[in-house]
């Protein structure tokens, strides 16, 4: 259970929940608990925005770095939103298999498997090494490597977060919808 109330259905914030709505189609227990600080909720958002919309790292890659970290930190609420985020930018189901083994599995790029470890490195020993960093330079601009680097230290705060103040992952929505959504109604909020 959660160790801070989850907010809804309150005037106070019943506007950020709907810009949240808006641009991740649903707001998230993660969202709910932060809302108990609306203030640091917009300035979460601000950086999440980033990661997720306007980074330069191509999508497919954020994804799997998200679920490399995911693993490497063992945060299962990321887990459980980013398979899907992941689907819907086109990992396939071969890939997304392949995890948390990833790096026995063949269904991978170069490129992607140095995202990987770039992500699993970072996780587990705050450093990376020269061959995955020369992988990463082979592909990437210097512009995308600060994206992957900005991405993974993001979910590594999102980490921080969720665990010690014990945010669960939603219930999946019966109608068929993202099973990250929460049941949360925006349009029900004042």
């Amino acid at each position: 259970m959660a160790r801070l109330p989850y907010r809804d259905n309150d005037p106070e914030i019943a506007d950020l929940y709907r810009d949240i709505a808006g641009l991740r189609g649903s707001v998230h227990n993660l969202h709910r608990v932060l809302a108990n600080q609306p203030a640091a909720l917009r300035a979460f958002m601000g950086m999440s925005r980033y990661v997720r919309d306007d980074s330069g790292l191509p999508p497919g890659l954020r994804e799997l770095a998200v679920l490399a970290t995911a693993f490497a930190l063992d945060v299962e609420y990321e887990k459980f939103h980013h398979f899907p985020a992941a689907r819907r930018v086109g990992v396939s189901e071969e890939k997304l298999r392949a995890f948390p083994d990833w790096f026995s599995s063949n269904h991978f790029s170069e490129v992607e498997r140095a995202v990987l470890a770039y992500a699993d490195a970072a996780a587990r020993r705050r450093e990376v090494d020269s061959k995955t960093w020369g992988v990463l330079h082979r592909y990437l601009t210097d512009g995308q490597i600060a994206d992957l680097a900005v991405t993974v230290g993001w979910y590594h705060l999102c980490a921080a977060i969720i665990g010690p103040l014990g945010i669960e992952t939603e219930r999946p929505i019966e109608s068929g919808r993202d099973p990250g959504a929460t049941e949360v109604k925006v349009d029900s909020v004042p």
